[in-house]
């Protein structure tokens, strides 16, 4: 029967890709399997999930090492994660989708979507804070609100609508609005609540509405779905031997890092960011500068890279117990996601580097 089910395997792959296509895939997969079990071996990691398009097509998804530790099941290409701050892609996408539709426009002041009891904070110049300044990092706002109640390394349990006001409330801006570049997940969740209030529909719906289900992510939502639960990954910590933790809920902040998906899915969405449309145009613009490389668009990252004469499209997210990275190399058509279930910040940095690097090699040349 294996020997029946590669043959169809080939048959198919013969059909979608030419030789030197099915070649670069298989030695691609040879070079990664090495890699990344190697990495999980020597790290202890609990498991990482790869995902990789090119020109339209996914060419590689796997999952290595274990969603379940204690119960050893394997992760796969359909083991769920949740994603952290890469859930800003995601919101990016959603505002420039609403901006292409003119129903919000990045000038608008955010207290045009909320109610006028709230005191929102302004600048010593009288500046109010706009939608741009909320997308790009540079309200002011503080990275978390001063009113949310977690103890790092605990999640957060959630944040409601009210608490969110008033955490607006508590806010204060000794600057000028739209100068300094303050990353700040407190912002992508007043930003999420803006877009709800305008569209009278609740964020986790309008993403479902004009991404997930238009693109077929039937694994993707911004809230936990009972059917995620057995292909869900367990968070670790980064402790030996591994500390199972839990899924954040974040609330009213779900706009900045709540989202659960998988490769299979995040591929899916990679091919449709490095298509040519005008909500990509929209959200891959440059509207803020924060250095001579780096610049923020709506959600994600831009990176000059001279080393590869290419602009790069990137986030990532890190909430103890879950990691993630999603990279687009725009002129090569080129998409890479890793995922991962442990929350070991710096060596999974590392391992995510090593990775990423490899695959570009592998497609853009060794430099």
């Amino acid at each position: 029967m294996k020997q029946v089910g590669l043959l169809i395997l080939i048959l198919i792959l013969s059909n979608t890709c030419s030789a030197q296509e099915w070649q670069n895939i298989k030695s691609l997969g040879l070079c990664l399997d090495s890699l990344v079990n190697n990495l999980i071996l020597e790290k202890k990691i609990p498991s990482i999930a790869i995902g990789v398009v090119k020109d339209g097509k996914t060419v590689f998804a796997k999952g290595f090492g274990f969603a379940n530790v204690e119960k050893e099941i394997p992760a796969t290409k359909n083991t769920i994660y949740q994603l952290g701050s890469v859930t800003k892609i995601f919101t990016g996408y959603l505002l420039a989708n609403l901006i292409n539709k003119k129903y919000i426009s990045l000038s608008d002041s955010i207290i045009s979507y909320f109610p006028a009891s709230i005191e929102f904070p302004i600048s010593p110049t009288g500046q109010f804070v706009t939608i741009k300044d909320l997308a790009t990092h540079s309200s002011e706002f503080p990275r978390y609100p001063e009113n949310l109640k977690r103890i790092d390394p605990n999640p957060i349990k959630g944040y409601s609508n009210e608490e969110m006001l008033k955490g607006i409330e508590l806010v204060s801006i000794d600057t000028v609005i739209g100068v300094r570049y303050n990353y700040s997940n407190f912002g992508y969740g007043v930003l999420g609540i803006a877009m709800e209030n305008i569209m009278g529909k609740s964020l986790s719906k309008l993403m479902y509405e004009n991404i997930f289900s238009t693109y077929s992510m039937k694994s993707t939502s911004l809230i936990f779905k009972d059917d995620f639960k057995d292909r869900l990954s367990i968070p670790y910590l980064e402790v030996s031997p591994y500390k199972r933790t839990e899924p954040w809920n974040m609330g009213a902040l779900s706009g900045a890092g709540n989202v659960y998906s998988s490769i299979l899915d995040l591929n899916k969405f990679m091919i449709i960011m490095l298509s040519n449309n005008e909500i990509n145009k929209i959200q891959q613009s440059k509207y803020f500068k924060i250095n001579e490389t780096w610049s923020y668009g709506l959600g994600c990252f831009i990176v000059d890279s001279k080393k590869r004469n290419t602009q790069i499209i990137y986030h990532g997210g890190d909430m103890d117990g879950y990691a993630s990275s999603l990279t687009l190399y725009l002129e090569h058509n080129l998409g890479i996601v890793i995922l991962t279930n442990w929350g070991a910040g710096q060596i999974i940095g590392e391992a995510f580097t090593k990775i990423n690097a490899e695959i570009e090699n592998h497609y853009l040349g060794a430099i």
